[in-house]
């Protein structure tokens, strides 16, 4: 009876180390560190484990093997000779029923070490990994300082061996596709809400996005011209409330000659014979490769709230503000329209989509984030543009990734309105 209860401790025994040993591995550091810094010296011997695996594990090996090792002494010779004669008793041959009586030994003890030894602590320890990784730690940490010479040993060896076998340690940094793979997960288990995915991921791609990507384009600019009288900047602002505005030197918008707030226009626009000329101030120049977070960096270090964009050459290409930036993090906040920037039609998995649009924005309303690659253009127009090659009429049709693309409105030289037909299974 007494192997019995000393098999079943050392099967147990053996399932506190591989309960420990899954924990301390898959326990997320971050949450760790959390609790140490808010004090929890178990959550500090748990980092301090992390951080020496080649010490830790040759520790729990070290557990392991001996209590296979005693469990095998134990669950041999004495055993079987019990179970024999309890099966001698039942009739069967002495030789036989040893034989019979070791089978059923190892497949029992065998049983019992891969579920209750391996599997159900493996299983407990994924998981609560943080909450065994602090239980386990400091006893753990005591094991390895007991088996120090012995660890040493195993550690250098180990060590020698991977050297020679030209091995080193990756560093193993985390991408952003499993953060984008946490977050889902996350999502999929309602600890992440939707919006606040959207957001992480937006947060994400904005760092590999150029400002030219989420400026507003010079075409869409609401800009005032030095030689404005006051009525004319009182209906300019009566059309187009902005926070800033650029002042050009010339009706043709060839230069900037400066630019002016809304608050500064408030304040002088009363008086007689304002020239803008003695209110604006000097502009902030981006070019437009610069990308979106330094942008925000810099627009923070300035102190301005607006900045011109410029091309290669020079010229002014649009302009950007920290709410292009916020609309780049949250989507857009426009004005209700008569038609959205992205409507179904009657028939399924085809759309009417605003050309003026955000190709990401885009990409991004029907789960393409994938497919999205910086590029000189920053609208689904744009994009279309460099797809045909030239400017196209109504009705033309383009294909790109099984995603058809027919122009239903043009605006000049401008593509106003497309009708987008997705694949089976890419609808919204």
């Amino acid at each position: 009876m007494s192997d019995i209860i000393i098999i079943i401790f050392l099967i147990l025994l053996n399932g506190i180390f591989s309960m420990s040993e899954i924990a301390l591995i898959s326990a997320r550091k971050s949450g760790l560190t959390s609790d140490a810094r808010r004090g929890s010296k178990s959550a500090a011997t748990a980092l301090k484990l992390a951080a020496d695996p080649d010490r830790f594990l040759s520790t729990i090996q070290i557990g392991i093997t001996l209590i296979g090792i005693l469990t095998g002494l134990y669950s041999g010779a004495a055993l079987a000779d019990d179970v024999g004669r309890l099966l001698q008793e039942w009739g069967l041959r002495p030789s036989i029923a040893r034989n019979i009586g070791q089978v059923l030994i190892v497949v029992i003890v065998t049983y019992l070490s891969i579920v209750v030894g391996e599997l159900v602590p493996k299983r407990i320890g994924l998981a609560a990994a943080n909450i065994v990784a602090k239980i386990v730690s400091r006893p753990m940490h005591l094991l390895s300082v007991i088996a120090m010479p012995a660890v040493w040993l195993l550690s250098r060896s180990t060590s020698i061996l991977v050297s020679i076998l030209g091995l080193k340690r990756d560093a193993n940094p985390v991408t952003e596709d499993e953060i984008k793979s946490l977050i889902q997960d996350g999502t999929d288990a309602g600890e992440v809400r939707k919006v606040e995915q959207d957001i992480m991921e937006r947060t994400l791609m904005l760092g590999d996005l150029r400002i030219s990507s989420i400026m507003t384009p010079k075409v869409d600019i609401s800009a005032l011209w030095l030689d404005m009288t006051v009525p004319d900047i009182k209906h300019r602002l009566s059309e187009n409330l902005h926070n800033s505005y650029p002042v050009f030197c010339d009706r043709a918008q060839g230069s900037v000659c400066g630019v002016v707030s809304l608050k500064q226009l408030i304040l002088t626009l009363d008086s007689q014979g304002v020239q803008l000329s003695n209110v604006i101030s000097e502009p902030v120049y981006f070019p437009e490769s610069m990308s979106v977070y330094d942008a925000l960096d810099q627009l923070k270090t300035k102190n301005v709230h607006f900045a011109l964009v410029t091309d290669e050459f020079g010229d002014v290409a649009g302009i950007i503000t920290p709410s292009d930036i916020l609309d780049g993090l949250v989507g857009e906040f426009s004005a209700p329209a008569k038609t959205p920037a992205i409507a179904p039609t009657d028939v399924e998995g085809v759309w009417s989509v605003d050309a003026q649009i955000s190709f990401y924005d885009f990409l991004h309303n029907f789960d393409l984030d994938e497919l999205y690659r910086p590029a000189s253009y920053s609208t689904l127009g744009g994009f279309l543009l460099e797809e045909l090659r030239h400017i196209p009429a109504v009705g033309e049709c383009c294909q790109w990734h099984d995603i058809t693309f027919e122009i239903t409105d043009m605006d000049g030289a401008k593509i106003s309105r497309v009708l987008v037909t997705l694949p089976v299974g890419l609808s919204q």
